[in-house]
């Protein structure tokens, strides 16, 4: 028996509760393959769907406000194959050797334009802790993603994605948003945000799509967000996206506007065409936007040279 102390911010208290350790269970190999077929009754049960999905050892240690389900497993016989963490910049193996936890992060829903109905559940894979902890300030949480459809009263899957890459921190993944790119074609944008304890903290922009026969990465915006931290006072700027109206059929252009504030003391983070027009000045506001147009193939998309960038009075 061991005992878990949980610190919740909203009361700056700290919680303590007896808990055994978790188990995992060995699941088959088959789990990982895109092709699984799954129906689900409606109303939808993403909690569900997921253990189906994974049918690891279910554990919930929630308690008040602080929420902490996950499915923990092995897969004894699977080949664990590299997968991309943005922190790093390089390859990890999944599934983990030491075992998986594998949580829901969120579910979204939309329509197409003939009314069918789809729910694309995100999840979160980490390395299994028998305490249930998501540790490592560096390590990203593996995305995956499952798409279902409504037909018959009945929600099909219709695309299974087991790992994408790995985002965010802490091995946790931010929240994907459904995005419209198309006619009835959706994308999945996430907000990446990490940086060292006390700040400040870089924000990136990752768009997944179906593309070549599986849901992958097809924009990466970097630079898109700075926050206020550190010793020091310096440049802060925030983003927004957004997909202009466009007479292509798919993939259409996506535009980022960044606003912010400028500090001559802290200039190397900013884009570079807002760096050549604060020569001379000491502070005040910019704004810059960022058009991404897609290419295809392995170049996804592609940020369009010269950014324009204006000073704001």
């Amino acid at each position: 028996m061991k005992y878990t102390c949980l610190l919740l911010p909203l009361f700056l208290v700290t919680t303590c509760f007896a808990q055994d350790e978790l188990k995992m269970k060995n699941v088959s190999d088959t789990i990982l393959q895109q092709n699984r077929t799954l129906e689900m009754p409606d109303p939808f049960d993403a909690t569900k769907a997921l253990l189906k999905l994974f049918p690891g050892k279910y554990a919930n240690l929630s308690k008040d406000q602080y929420i902490n389900d996950m499915i923990n497993w092995e897969c004894k016989t699977c080949v664990a194959k590299p997968y991309t963490d943005v922190n790093e910049d390089s390859n990890s193996p999944f599934p983990f050797e030491d075992g998986v936890a594998t949580r829901l992060i969120n579910i979204m829903s939309y329509s197409d334009s003939s009314g069918t109905r789809y729910k694309v559940i995100s999840f979160n894979h980490s390395a299994f802790d028998p305490d249930g902890a998501q540790t490592s300030r560096f390590t990203g949480g593996v995305l995956g993603l499952a798409k279902f459809v409504l037909v018959n009263g009945k929600w099909v899957l219709k695309f299974f994605q087991p790992a994408i890459a790995a985002y965010g921190a802490f091995s946790q993944c931010p929240k994907p948003t459904a995005l419209l790119i198309g006619h009835d074609q959706y994308a999945f944008m996430l907000k990446h945000s990490n940086g060292g304890g006390g700040g400040p903290f870089d924000g990136a922009f990752f768009l997944i799509a179906g593309a070549n026969g599986a849901y992958q990465q097809v924009l990466a915006a970097y630079g898109i967000e700075r926050t206020e931290g550190g010793e020091e006072e310096g440049s802060v700027w925030t983003s927004e996206y957004s997909v202009p109206p466009s007479d292509k059929r798919f993939f259409r252009d996506i535009v980022i506007t960044i606003k912010g504030t400028y500090r001559s003391t802290d200039v190397e983070s900013l884009p570079e065409e807002v760096t050549a027009l604060i020569k001379g000045k000491k502070q005040g506001k910019f704004m810059a936007e960022e058009r991404y147009v897609y290419k295809g193939g392995s170049k996804g998309y592609v940020l369009q040279q010269p950014v324009k960038a204006s000073l704001v009075d």
